[in-house]
């Protein structure tokens, strides 16, 4: 109830401090709200994008280089391995690997020779051993010895290596250095038959390729991460992760995939943007970090530029609208002091004001209407004085057909005296058309209409002669039905008006009036010019206009269709059917109305 009560009292605060403020302020005040909004939607959205988008093309940079260094890499481990299965090149050498029984001096020298051979054609091999399993013995190279040496002893690590290289598709294995940031590449020897492994190969690296790949990727805080097959960290320029696989690969495992497609991982207490690169061949991974802090102070300029162009764009926009509202809202209030003026009677004082096409046809609309009420205010004068005078002119105009309706009866007697039958006729029809116009009756009898309607046709033969035919149909039922007075006829006129063309000499109309339970069908059909489309449509537009607007002044059909929809409670329509230069049927809906007709 509180909470409803203090809705109520800031509503009528609101209302109260709105009232005492001016239209020029409010105004103001919500383009200002408008403005701020959308300058600082535009800020955010543009700070926004260009962030994404500086976001994604480090992504797209970064991506390519590490697919480079990846085929690099790729192509760096198929020469290894080409290197290390040399000895099967050599079919004297092969023997030797594949001997299960001890070794001669002779066979063991010549080993020895052929491995210092291999040694020296590489530049990049610190190390270089080959243990043979059926011997149990390692020949090669190590801790920077200057000969090669045999040794009944296998090195570290190698039968954990050697099962690395049989699960492994290229048969090699990359192991961390435990020394420095090169790696260890073991490759393991085996018969084709079987594919028994006989031997493996294990090479001390140098650091070179560890050096250039940490140089690449040394700027702006990047970690770049080197990982095998088995998702073993080989070495990284971030000293934190060396022997801590386990706790990288479980961050990279919970990466956070952002709106806008790009990855993140949380590593020592900070997000970090993450791309990565993986050989289907070799099965290493390169994984780069980038601190999203960097990319955000890389950007820091730019969004200061933002805001700085997004304010003077704002003040330059609060300054356009206050200056637009002034020059809006000085004329509406000259205006307003003037019509203060003219509320208090001054009637002769006329605004001229100017600003935009609304205001100026305001302006003339009110100059307008100011004139008009003091004309109004003067004619209320000579209306009060002219009153008895327009009394007695009334009374004059209902005497008046009176008068000519005696003068015809006078003159019909007249011509029946002197043997003229058809004068008398003519104007025995005419004046049973001027009584029956000047009754006071709304609706008549469909009977009593049909009389006016023969009437009405025999005057108009007497003028067309054989260019008018007529018949009529009328249902017996329908006779007593109470219609609107002049309306068959409206009907018939306005066939032999607008249906005659030059094209025919003779138009014939047809009038019929069907009977049912709760309506009378009046159709009056003739064999005209028919209307138009265009035209067809500027009549339904009319009666629209009759309908929509009460204008009921209105001649013919128009005036028909507004003075049913005024008779009648019920539904009663007129509807036109016609086809250009064939016909046109008018059709008169009514509901059944009988018993005395009301005035």
């Amino acid at each position: 109830m509180n909470l409803r009560n203090f809705i109520r009292n800031l509503k009528t605060y609101c209302k109260t401090l709105l009232s005492r403020t001016a239209l020029w302020m409010q105004l103001t005040i919500f383009m200002v709200l408008i403005t701020t909004l959308v300058a600082g939607y535009l800020i955010y959205k543009d700070y926004t994008s260009t962030r994404n988008l500086t976001i994604n093309n480090q992504i797209d940079t970064t991506r390519k280089i590490l697919s480079l260094e990846l085929e690099n890499l790729d192509n760096y481990l198929l020469d290894l391995a080409n290197f290390c299965i040399q000895p099967y090149y050599d079919s004297r050498f092969t023997r030797i690997v594949e001997q299960d029984t001890p070794l001669t001096s002779e066979q063991l020298s010549y080993a020895k020779q052929q491995m210092f051979y291999y040694y020296y054609t590489r530049n990049d091999i610190l190390d270089y051993e080959l243990y043979l399993l059926h011997q149990d013995l390692s020949i090669g190279r190590t801790n920077g010895q200057q000969h090669i040496i045999a040794q009944e002893t296998a090195p570290e690590g190698v039968h954990e290596s050697l099962l690395d290289c049989e699960a492994s598709s290229l048969h090699h294995s990359i192991k961390a250095s435990d020394s420095s940031a090169s790696l260890v590449y073991y490759h393991s020897l085996f018969q084709i038959k079987g594919r028994v492994s006989q031997a493996i190969v294990r090479l001390q690296l140098d650091d070179t390729y560890a050096k250039q790949l940490i140089e690449n990727h040394s700027e702006h805080e990047e970690i770049i991460v080197f990982l095998n097959d088995n998702d073993e960290i080989i070495f990284s320029n971030h000293e934190e992760l060396l022997g801590n696989s386990r706790e990288f690969t479980s961050a990279l495992s919970n990466r956070k995939k952002q709106s806008d497609g790009y990855e993140t991982v949380e590593f020592t207490g900070q997000p970090f943007l993450l791309v990565e690169a993986g050989s289907e061949t070799t099965g290493i991974h390169l994984v780069s970090l980038t601190p999203l802090s960097y990319i955000d102070s890389q950007i820091g300029k730019l969004r200061q530029s933002i805001m700085v162009s997004g304010i003077w764009v704002w003040l330059f926009t609060i300054l356009l609208i206050y200056m637009l509202l002034r020059l809006l809202t000085i004329p509406l209030r000259m205006l307003a002091t003037q019509m203060h003026k003219t509320g208090e009677g001054d009637f002769h004082a006329r605004i001229n004001v100017a600003g935009s096409a609304e205001i100026c046809r305001l302006s003339e609309s009110f100059n307008s209407m100011v004139t008009h009420i003091d004309q109004l205010i003067k004619r209320t004068y000579v209306a009060e004085l002219s009153e008895k005078d327009a009394k007695l002119a009334a009374l004059e105009a209902q005497l008046n057909p009176h008068f000519l309706y005696n003068t015809l009866q006078a003159v019909s007697t007249e011509a029946l005296v002197n043997d003229q039958p058809q004068i008398h006729r003519m104007i025995t029809a005419l004046a049973s058309n001027l009584r029956y116009t000047i009754k006071g009756d709304t609706l008549v009898p469909l009977k009593q209409e049909m009389n006016y309607v023969n009437d009405y046709i025999f005057l108009q033969k007497i003028r067309m002669d054989d260019a008018l035919e007529f018949t009529s149909s009328i249902d017996s039922d329908a006779e007593n039905c109470l219609i609107p007075k002049i309306s068959i006829q409206t009907l018939v006129e306005n066939s032999i008006i607008h249906g005659k063309s030059g094209n025919t000499n003779t138009i014939h109309i047809e009038v019929s009036a069907e009977y049912n339970d709760t309506s009378v069908i009046i159709k009056v059909r003739d064999n005209g010019c028919g209307i138009a489309p265009g035209q067809l449509d500027k009549l339904y537009s009319d009666f629209d206009l009759q309908k929509n607007t009460g204008k009921y002044g209105g001649i013919g059909l128009a005036n028909l269709y507004s003075r049913i929809r005024l008779l009648y409670d019920k539904p009663a329509s007129l509807d036109i059917h016609t086809q250009e230069k064939l016909y046109t049927e008018i059709v008169l809906t009514l509901p059944v109305t009988k018993g005395v007709p009301y005035v």
